[in-house]
């Protein structure tokens, strides 16, 4: 287990949540449950921190002005348990990570340097991995994040996660496809090259192919070649060598008895004595055993020595081969058998081009086989997304209905944006990407009577805020997810402000929500209540978190709802507030 983090059992993914030395918090740990956990604190106290630091942990933007002043590293963990994920539990074994318990513990590290250092259950992971694994865990929705609603090409995205798996099926397809169609006509658009170009390709080819030809290069030729230049290059050495050997184990000298001589000798003496001691016999055999094993080095020593060539000539062309390999093996491949491969390339590439015709013929024939399925498998997706779109449509109306705003109308529109190099689709050439075909756009109004106009450009800051909470709480799949609002609730006030506050308790019936709010309405609702302070100690900014008990939590929504100074009239209205949230909540479950 991570340093700072205790293993608790619980329903929600996000079980504890540990910070130190980040920004301006020294040390602050999160212990969350399931359900709506809420945060709450005057302007500038640090709630956004927390949050920050919830998606440094995920795998966010790391940078070394995180760090609390004067310390070396800032250090975020996150403990997280629940519902296990098949696509997740892949990931992680990809990486190495163990997960047996279905608890992940994160830890994210950030220095004065800038150097960061992430690990799940202790094996280290690079960034892009952490952010992979963070998606699967936490849905982050921050206080800016209405702001992809202003942005159309994120809409399609949002369509097809609505659609689940029927529309991410025909998306593959389509995906799989245009990746074949793009590097079809890749090729076809090399090979359409200029007639002058073409012919001047082809003689570099010819001539690449019959340096590479006329050698006759085999695999693995230069090892061989390698080997006997060295043998040939030192024969005289390897020559007096093998004698030196073959003379002390066999033919010994004037004055000294080979080896094998000497051991015969010592076997004699050993046989001798043998009736005094027995014991003895069983060094004699080995004596004996390795002047037989040397003898018959002897003999392969001799037969090599004598095996053993001094040719320079030889040498010569051996070194010469050498060297054109060196100058083949530097323009066309690391080693003979990436030369042969490149031979292989480059003849089927001069064959094409011989055979222009055909070729091109052959090309845009395939071509027009992916572009014509291309074209049919992105019209089914686009005609699958249609439907889903008046589905996701009416979803989305019923929800802003639920959070007053029951006069809104909301369509999804497709466009279809004309492309001269684009697919031919109902005899027009339309643009098409990885994605299909559909350029879509959510329509918006407010009001009855109103034309529906992109929802960019007449939405309110409190309208886009609702349309987001809407879409994340149709979005939320089948339950026990961990989802986190940074302040989407900007911009609303009044009954706005306790529909909000009913759907998000509602949404926390089935995940486990965070949210940093500013509403008194949101705040009652909570089933875990924190207060963040900002505080000076020796002389220092520091940011700390409190769970409230019911008794604090009287006094911060009547601090909410009054300011700064509290009247028994606010505190009086703030346990109202708690009495009925908890009625409410108790209806809906």
């Amino acid at each position: 287990m991570a340093r700072g983090l205790k293993e608790r059992k619980g329903d929600g993914m996000l079980q504890e949540l540990y910070i130190r030395n980040f920004a301006l918090v020294d040390e602050v740990r999160l212990t969350l449950g399931p359900g709506l956990n809420v945060l709450t604190g005057e302007t500038g106290a640090g709630k956004s921190i927390l949050i920050d630091a919830l998606g440094l942990v995920l795998g966010g933007r790391s940078s070394s002005e995180m760090v609390r002043q004067g310390c070396e590293k800032a250090i975020i963990e996150a403990l997280f348990a629940g519902k296990r994920c098949d696509r997740l539990a892949d990931l992680l074994q990809e990486q190495g990570v163990e997960w047996e318990d279905d608890t992940l513990v994160i830890v994210r590290e950030v220095s004065v340097s800038g150097k960061t250092v992430c690990r799940v259950n202790g094996r280290i992971v690079t960034v892009q991995t952490l952010r992979q694994i963070g998606a699967f865990l936490v849905d982050l929705a921050g206080q800016h994040e209405h702001q992809s609603l202003l942005r159309t090409e994120e809409h399609l995205a949002m369509l097809d996660l609505f659609g689940g798996a029927e529309l991410q099926r025909l998306k593959q397809s389509v995906t799989d496809t245009y990746d074949q169609y793009r590097k079809a006509r890749r090729a076809l658009e090399q090979a359409a090259m200029g007639e002058q170009e073409r012919v001047q390709r082809m003689d570099m080819l010819r001539f690449q192919l019959e340096e590479i030809q006329t050698l006759g290069l085999k695999p693995g030729e230069e090892e061989v070649l390698e080997e006997e230049r060295r043998k040939l290059a030192h024969a005289e050495k390897l020559s007096v060598t093998a004698s030196n050997v073959y003379d002390s184990l066999y033919q010994g000298g004037v004055k000294q008895a080979s080896i094998v001589e000497v051991l015969h000798k010592l076997g004699t003496e050993l046989e001798g004595v043998l009736r005094y001691d027995s014991s003895l016999e069983t060094v004699l055999e080995l004596i004996k055993s390795s002047a037989y094993q040397l003898e018959e080095a002897a003999h392969e020593i001799r037969s090599y020595r004598d095996s053993i060539e001094s040719n320079p000539d030889k040498l010569g062309t051996m070194e010469e081969r050498i060297a054109v390999l060196n100058r083949l093996r530097r323009k066309y491949g690391e080693s003979v058998a990436e030369i042969l491969s490149y031979g292989e390339k480059i003849a089927q590439e001069l064959h094409d081009l011989e055979n222009h015709e055909q070729n091109l013929a052959r090309l845009q024939n395939e071509v027009d086989k992916l572009e014509q399925t291309l074209a049919k498998q992105s019209v089914q997706l686009s005609g699958k997304r249609k439907v889903f779109a008046g589905k996701l449509a009416k979803r989305i109306m019923e929800e802003l209905s639920s959070l007053m705003m029951p006069r809104t109308q909301f369509e999804i529109s497709f466009q279809y944006p004309p492309d001269e190099k684009g697919i031919l689709v109902n005899d027009q050439r339309v643009h098409v990407t990885q994605q299909g075909i559909d350029r879509i756009e959510f329509l918006f109004s407010p009001n009855t009577g109103e034309p529906l106009r992109p929802l960019a450009k007449i939405a309110s800051g409190g309208e886009l805020s609702r349309t987001l909470l809407a879409l994340k709480t149709i979005l939320s799949g089948d339950g026990l997810e961990t989802l986190v609002f940074d302040e989407v609730d900007t911009g609303i006030s009044g009954r706005a402000a306790q529909a909000v506050a009913e759907k998000m308790s509602a949404l926390a019936l089935s995940n486990q929500v965070i949210c940093v709010t500013h509403l008194p309405q949101v705040a009652c609702m909570a089933d875990k209540h924190f207060m963040i302070l900002k505080k000076q100690e020796t002389g220092r900014s520091q940011t700390v978190v409190n769970e409230l008990n019911e008794k604090e939590r009287v006094e911060e929504l009547a601090r909410m709802l009054s300011g700064a100074e509290l009247t028994d009239t606010t505190r009086k209205h703030a346990e109202e507030m708690l009495l009925q949230a908890k009625a409410l909540k108790s209806k809906a479950s």
